[in-house]
């Protein structure tokens, strides 16, 4: 992924520029789920969920350790 994308998906997912140097997405049966279930294991929610321009359903999420994951759960 080059600078521009990465700008382009956060901007998208969380509304500004705020990942480091990785992103790690996993498609999700339901983000939001696993999102909460995240959430109560300790990580932190960077962003509410958001419908993609593709139409998926994201949410970015922080681990304890600083790194960002992407939740998407594709409709259908």
């Amino acid at each position: 992924m080059n600078e521009q994308q990465a700008e382009a998906i956060d901007r998208i997912e969380v509304g500004r520029r705020v990942s480091g140097p990785a992103r790690i997405a996993f498609k999700e049966a339901d983000s939001e789920a696993t999102a909460e279930r995240l959430a109560r294991a300790g990580a932190e929610r960077v962003a509410d969920p958001v419908t993609t321009p593709w139409n998926d359903r994201n949410l970015r999420m922080r681990d304890s350790e600083g790194m960002q994951l992407t939740l998407f759960a594709t409709p259908g």
